[in-house]
């Protein structure tokens, strides 16, 4: 699979987990893999998943395999790579800390100063 792919199975995953109110650990010991898998996973940092892999992830969350994959999905409701880097982290640090960060950037968006698009 090309990474692109990739990032999109990640998403996927970080989607569902999410909707079914379930951590990272919890996804990673119902499918039997690392948490830090499961993050880096999410994050698009991986590049390819055993099919065994991914069909254990599936049944972790109650989903099968094709869904995961699907680019299909309604993209009103996927974030882009980054937006899912940001949300993960801030997911991954304490309360306060992802607080004041969420503020800040709440704050730069909302300022006079322009912000430059950019592509990954």
């Amino acid at each position: 699979m090309r990474p692109l792919q990739m990032s999109k199975i990640g998403v996927n995953i970080s989607q569902r987990r999410k909707r079914l109110n379930m951590t990272q650990e919890e996804l990673s010991n119902r499918a039997d893999i690392s948490t830090n898998y499961v993050s880096r996973l999410e994050r698009g940092e991986i590049d390819h998943i055993r099919a065994e892999t991914l069909f254990n992830i599936a049944k972790g969350l109650n989903t099968t395999m094709e869904d995961l994959i699907d680019d299909s999905i309604n993209e009103d409701h996927v974030f882009g790579y980054y937006q899912t880097k940001l949300i993960n982290t801030l997911g991954n640090i304490d309360n306060d800390t992802a607080e004041g960060l969420a503020k800040s950037i709440l704050n730069l968006l909302s300022s006079d100063i322009r912000i430059n698009k950019t592509s990954k």
